[in-house]
């Protein structure tokens, strides 16, 4: 079976900069751009904690648009800017993903150039 990549959008979510995909489908699987604290009309929020959310809701919406879930998350990729940010990065991480049967792979780069005035990033592949 030969599959097709299919763009992924939502106006829910700011729409990226350059030529990139919001995410692309995949068979069976999303791969998500990554998401940062920006609303839909690119206000970026204050704060860490405020970024992190926006950025996990921006995740969450984009999956939606792609007929996923944030249940079906096999993997994520964070990148904070300081190692003390783990701790809020953690927290904001378990409101969406603590109650699952099966929480997703992780992996977070501690990444002191993340773009500014970007606090906090994310990425994930999901199943459909």
């Amino acid at each position: 079976m030969e599959f097709k990549k299919e763009k992924i959008y939502t106006p829910l979510v700011a729409t990226p900069t350059h030529n990139v995909s919001q995410a692309i489908k995949y068979g069976d699987l999303v791969f998500v751009s990554g998401m940062v604290g920006e609303d839909e009309n690119e206000v970026l929020r204050e704060g860490l904690e405020a970024q992190c959310e926006q950025a996990f809701l921006n995740m969450k919406r984009v999956l939606e648009a792609a007929g996923s879930s944030l249940e079906k998350v096999l993997f994520c990729q964070i990148f904070i800017g300081k190692r003390e940010d783990r701790a809020i990065a953690n927290e904001v991480w378990d409101r969406f993903f603590l109650n699952m049967d099966v929480a997703p792979a992780r992996y977070t780069v501690v990444a002191p150039t993340v773009a500014e005035p970007y606090l906090f990033e994310i990425t994930c592949v999901a199943g459909v």
